[in-house]
């Protein structure tokens, strides 16, 4: 397998094309700190509504909002570009959305920068402020103390959504696999999928492409490890906090202006034309009698799966963010609390369900599930479902959850302690409440990544429990993109609906803590 695929002088080019895809991490991590420190330590107005495009942005299906660009960039006849040719010194299409560019375009406006942004929120709400105002005061300008006091702070943080960011980045499939295709590009997750999808499939091969991304992956951890290791700031303890934001002049209300034009460029205009291309008689032609139609929505309605698969969503998502929880906050808080000999070796396995492509972590549990004697009486259930979201979105809620608990101060649990209480009652009611900001950043993530996900579960899904996001695959494999699109309408509707909930909660309980 090795020699196989290491061999193919195309393996060799979908490594460049992956790492080349791959520096829109720091690109977006940049990107994403200058927004969360408008939004959290400035204020700027109209912040509520920025925050909440952040949020529909990440809960935003990834197939159908890139179907809602394909009409927008596509180079025969995307919307815009057809809208600029009509210039006179425009004579053909100047974008194309299969293309590189085109590829980084979408993921930066649709899965980088608003999740980037969301994780790094809740660290800069429990940064105290007086420690910015003390170095003020002692004569520092803003950039002396971004760059010596909330930076070297916040490493930490920013440092663990870098490095999901490149995980991640390194780890995505739909987006490639339908804009990469026609222009010739692969990257490492479709490759695997291609060798997976041949006659007979090249599981050795696909399987060893696999591990030397995990290897990749294990010196990244291992990266993170030693950096971080001794750069753990407390900057919640005893004492009273200032969460004070910082006062600026007119200016934020330019940098207001540019955030708000932004979110409807990035996150309006794809959504509208999702909705569009679900009323479409024919996806992508504008040219054609009598373009508009409702017949497709009505025969969507009345399709008798549809509700099923709609239920059988609600199900696995809210089964792997309650679960998803106990079992993150469990593992971080043996990681950062405890002083067993296996932490550090914990803190990076807790990475590795990354390393793996969703299609051949579902493969893996599937192998399992019909193999072992009584494991397999729950395949057909929703159990391996949630099981394999949880396995698979380890590494973020993890890896939140532990840089959360490091800023909070041991000696707000040893107090808790020396007056009695054990350590369970001193988690719930001391730690889980100052954290409580990534716990729903948390819970909302892992809720949307289960309604949205395909490749992990599409093996393991039977007819009893497919969800939506599988249904709509099915309706894309078969040609019908018009009614693909209207599930897509459908879970991001889902989707909006439980962003909004988990916004309202999750800002009240961060006030009342």
């Amino acid at each position: 397998g090795w020699v196989d695929v290491f061999g193919d002088a195309k393996t060799l080019g979908a490594f460049g094309y992956s790492f080349l895809l791959s520096i829109r991490s720091f690109v977006g991590v940049a990107i994403a700190f200058a927004v969360a420190w408008l939004l959290v330590r400035i204020r700027i107005p109209g912040r509520a509504v920025i925050e909440f495009f952040l949020w529909v942005a990440f809960f935003l299906p990834t197939l159908p909002i890139t179907l809602g660009w394909i009409l927008l960039l596509d180079p025969n006849y995307g919307v815009l570009n057809q809208l600029l040719v009509k210039l006179p010194f425009i004579e053909r299409a100047p974008f194309s959305i299969y293309s590189v560019g085109g590829i980084m375009w979408v993921h930066l406006t649709l899965t980088t920068v608003p999740v980037m942004t969301i994780l790094l929120m809740p660290a800069l709400r429990q940064f105290d402020a007086a420690i910015e105002e003390s170095a003020r005061v002692c004569g520092s300008g803003p950039w002396g103390i971004l760059r010596r006091i909330t930076l070297p702070l916040l490493s930490p943080a920013i440092l663990t959504v870098t490095i999901a960011g490149l995980i991640r980045s390194l780890e995505a499939f739909e987006i490639e696999q339908l804009l990469g295709t026609p222009a010739g590009i692969d990257v490492y997750s479709t490759r695997i999928f291609e060798m997976i999808s041949w006659e007979p499939p090249r599981f050795p091969a696909a399987m060893a492409l696999s591990s030397f991304f995990l290897a990749l992956l294990f010196i990244l951890a291992l990266f993170y490890q030693r950096f971080t290791q001794k750069r753990e700031f407390a900057t919640v303890g005893t004492r009273g906090i200032s969460l004070r934001p910082m006062m600026v002049g007119p200016w934020r209300y330019l940098a207001s202006g540019i955030c708000l034009l932004c979110s409807a460029l990035w996150i309006i205009l794809p959504m509208v034309m999702l909705i569009i291309g679900s009323f479409m008689r024919l996806y992508g032609f504008f040219s054609v009698k009598a373009p508009f139609t409702v017949q497709h929505w009505l025969s969507a309605l009345r399709d008798p799966l549809l509700l099923v698969c709609l239920k059988n969503s609600l199900v696995i998502a809210l089964g792997v963010g309650i679960f998803g929880l106990a079992v993150y906050a469990m593992i971080a808080y043996v990681i950062v609390r405890t002083q067993i000999p296996a932490r550090a070796i914990i803190s990076i396995l807790a990475w590795l369900p990354w390393a793996v492509p969703g299609i051949l972590l579902g493969v893996a549990l599937l192998w399992l599930l019909l193999s072992l004697p009584g494991i397999s009486l729950i395949y057909g259930t929703f159990a391996p479902l949630i099981l394999v979201l949880i396995i698979k979105e380890m590494p973020i809620g993890t890896h939140m959850m532990k840089t959360a608990l490091a800023q909070i101060s041991k000696e707000l649990e040893e107090a808790s302690l020396a007056c009695g209480a054990g350590r369970f009652t001193t988690f719930w009611r001391i730690s889980l409440p100052l954290i409580t900001p990534t716990l729903i950043s948390i819970f909302a993530i892992v809720l949307i990544a289960a309604l949205r996900d395909i490749s992990t579960t599409i093996l393991l899904v039977t007819a009893k429990t497919r969800p939506l996001s599988v249904l709509m695959l099915e309706y894309s494999r078969g040609g019908q993109l018009e009614v693909a699109s209207i599930i897509g309408v459908l879970i991001t509707t889902v989707a909006v609906g439980m962003a909004m909930m988990a916004r309202r909660v999750g800002l009240r309980m961060s006030i009342e803590s």
